[in-house]
């Protein structure tokens, strides 16, 4: 069992500011290298609750899936491996129902290597400029509030506020 938590960032002014880590840069992933990004994260999650190593399958299901948007992705590189992400989308059909203009700030995630420098801020609050800038009010994503990288408290320093909490709980076969 576990705790998660859906925030939300009910507006997108007065960003902070969270300069990239030295030796960093973040560009768009090319089509040959989503799989980078796939397994980059895939990697970064490998220690946290309920991680399931994703089949092949996985990897076309999530290129497939109606959401996913590599234009809005936050990637930052070290060279040519990917360090850290953030994998944003806008649920357009969410947005209509619900009379608004949020983008999620997902799949946010930092490898071993280039933890603790402030990459994850950095990425996120780009993020939000890049929502901002594309005329979205709000942002929101969901966490694990027992993170073991204290993800909860990262996401409430940049504005995010907790909306609704949820136990989750798995079972075993």
């Amino acid at each position: 069992m576990t705790y998660g938590a859906e925030m939300v960032r009910p507006d997108l002014d007065h960003l902070p500011e969270s300069p990239l880590p030295a030796g960093l840069v973040v560009r768009t992933a090319r089509r040959e290298e989503y799989r980078k990004v796939f397994e980059a994260d895939t990697e970064a999650f490998q220690d946290h609750w309920g991680f399931i190593p994703p089949a092949e399958e996985d990897f076309e299901r999530w290129l497939g899936e109606p959401t996913t948007d590599p234009d809005l992705w936050q990637v930052a590189w070290d060279g040519d491996q990917v360090a850290g992400n953030v994998l944003n989308f806008i649920n357009e059909k969410e947005n209509l129902e619900y009379n608004r203009k949020r983008g999620y700030t997902e799949g946010i995630s930092v490898r071993r290597p280039w933890r603790r420098r402030g990459l994850a801020r950095a990425l996120l609050t780009r993020s939000l400029q890049m929502f901002k800038d594309m005329g979205m009010q709000e942002a929101a994503l969901g966490v694990d509030s027992q993170n073991l990288n204290g993800a909860l408290n990262l996401y409430e320093s940049v504005g995010f506020r907790v909306v609704r909490r949820e136990v989750v709980y798995r079972k075993r076969f």
